[in-house]
């Protein structure tokens, strides 16, 4: 099976990297394949513009673009890796996805038809959260609630399915055994 890890955080003390090192781990030791992103190692410019529908008008795709349109075609599964930030992913992340799930290569629309081109792949979430799950619920801000933009409105309709999301909530709260535990509980 081939990965394709997309990473989003920007520091390289967080507990973030260290999924994501848990992660590599896993792949290699199951004797996987997987490319990898760091969108902020990468300075990924997260901005949809003009010259992105230029392209696109005209047929052709933008190298960095290109670039990850092509990681994404290969894998067979996605791995997302990112703190929650007002209950979504940080916007380089966001912008990442508006750019390279675009319309001829993620799907294709029409006035009449909608079709998604991402189906046989599927997909696993990590989330890291600063708040305790049980917080959340009390404040009827459970995660499938605000997971459904990323895991339904993007992920499933582009065909992408089944998705799985993973959470570590209240990071910041916990102990660093807790954390340790919580990487070790980490299965591809």
């Amino acid at each position: 099976m081939k990965h394709m890890i997309i990473y989003a955080h920007p520091n390289p003390k967080s507990f973030n990297y260290a999924i994501k090192e848990r992660i590599i781990d896993e792949i290699v030791n199951k004797g996987d394949e997987y490319s990898f992103i760091s969108l902020y190692d990468e300075k990924f410019n997260p901005v949809l513009a003009s010259p992105d529908f230029e392209a696109l008008h005209r047929g052709e795709v933008l190298p960095d673009v290109a670039k990850s349109q092509a990681m994404v075609k290969e894998a067979d599964h996605l791995i997302f890796i990112y703190p929650i930030w007002w209950f979504g992913q940080p916007a380089i992340l966001k912008g990442w996805i508006d750019r390279v799930f675009s319309n001829g290569f993620a799907y294709y629309e029409d006035e009449k038809v909608f079709t998604p081109h991402l189906t046989g792949k599927s997909a696993t979430v990590f989330i890291t959260l600063g708040t305790a799950e049980q917080v959340l619920v009390q404040n009827d801000m459970e995660l499938d609630n605000f997971m459904r933009d990323m895991t339904l409105g993007t992920l499933g309709l582009v065909g992408i399915y089944p998705t799985k999301v993973v959470p570590f909530y209240a990071i910041p709260k916990i102990s660093d055994e807790e954390r340790k535990a919580l990487l070790e509980s980490i299965v591809i």
